[in-house]
């Protein structure tokens, strides 16, 4: 073979060769979204067939159905970080179970303004985020949360609530904390999935992530199962409920709670005294959810009485904010 009929040959080779490379590439690639994909809508469909079986257990039961599920003519609100609480008066002497009245101030949204633009870009390479590697530098406190984010995406293989069109952008000034706040729609319980940026330590608005996914130190499926006699805390959509068993048989002396798990799918009933701080609170700012129209989000701390007659009564100790966002790591 001539010099001259070498080079053409190894330059074939090298073409080739790299085309099998990209090739290669774009399948792994391929494959790996497929599979996101099955995985996705595997447990969307097993959370519904959750959803169902539970609310033929409910069924036989005599309960409601269809309480907190909200449907389209329903009235909507915000697990994050809107709703409004009535002032109360805290007993000065011990620490109060409940939270201070807050307020969100909504600001000039000045929509096109540079943070506003970057924080859409944030959320946008959010989504299409491929680990916790390419998520982290989205999310405010990255450092504090990022053990959460792998317990979650790695060792639990959870996903991300799904979201669709764009409802709703604001810019809010909460407790003196200015939010980015982003509304979606979602198969989630509320018909809602809803977004709150904080500002980080460079001035970027970063994702609240714990917010977003209804962060808990323990699922109510590990709390069933441990039945902790110390608080807990934990994220659900809320509302006042009718079931009263074992060692909450008496409804002149409790209030019921329902409590649906950020997933949608897992239940528990909480409990106060009526006649406490807490319960005459609840009663007051879940009025409205009596009738099974509207759902909140709170975040709490519960725990389940010594010697539980049962793994899905437990008391509600404190309730830390009236939604998913907690502004102070110290509450």
């Amino acid at each position: 073979m001539t010099t001259g009929s070498v080079a053409p040959h190894r330059a074939f080779i090298g073409v080739a060769a790299t085309l099998c490379v990209c090739l290669i590439l774009c399948l792994v690639a391929g494959w790996q979204w497929f599979g996101n994909e099955v995985k996705r809508r595997t447990m969307i469909l097993e959370r519904a067939q959750q959803q169902e079986a539970k609310i033929r257990a409910m069924e036989k039961l005599g309960l409601d159905a269809d309480a907190g599920i909200l449907s389209d003519d329903m009235e909507q609100t915000s697990p994050v970080g809107l709703n409004e609480t009535t002032p109360h008066v805290a007993n000065s002497e011990t620490k109060s179970s409940v939270p201070q009245a807050t307020l969100a101030k909504e600001l000039t949204p000045q929509m096109d303004a540079p943070d506003f633009k970057e924080a859409e870009q944030a959320l946008e390479k959010f989504w299409v985020a491929k680990d916790v590697k390419d998520r982290l530098p989205l999310v405010f406190e990255a450092g504090r949360i990022e053990p959460y984010m792998r317990q979650y995406y790695e060792i639990d293989h959870e996903l991300d609530p799904d979201h669709g069109e764009l409802l709703d952008k604001k810019r809010l000034l909460i407790e003196g904390h200015e939010i980015l706040y982003f509304s979606y729609k979602s198969t989630r319980t509320t018909g809602l999935l809803e977004i709150a940026m904080r500002r980080g330590d460079k001035g970027s608005f970063l994702i609240d992530w714990e917010s977003v996914i209804g962060r808990c130190e323990q699922s109510f499926a590990e709390l069933k199962r441990s039945r902790p006699i110390e608080p807990v805390m934990i994220r659900a959509f809320v509302r006042l409920f009718e079931y009263y068993n074992y060692e909450f048989t008496d409804s002149n002396r409790y209030l019921c709670v329902k409590m649906i798990g950020p997933n949608g799918v897992d239940t528990l009933y909480g409990f106060a005294e009526r006649e406490s701080e807490l319960g005459r609170w609840l009663s007051a700012q879940l009025a409205g959810t009596a009738a099974g129209s509207a759902l909140y989000g709170y975040t709490m701390r519960v725990a389940y009485p010594e010697n539980a007659q049962s793994d899905q009564c437990l008391l509600i100790k404190e309730v830390i904010e009236p939604r998913w966002l907690v502004l102070s790591q110290t509450k």
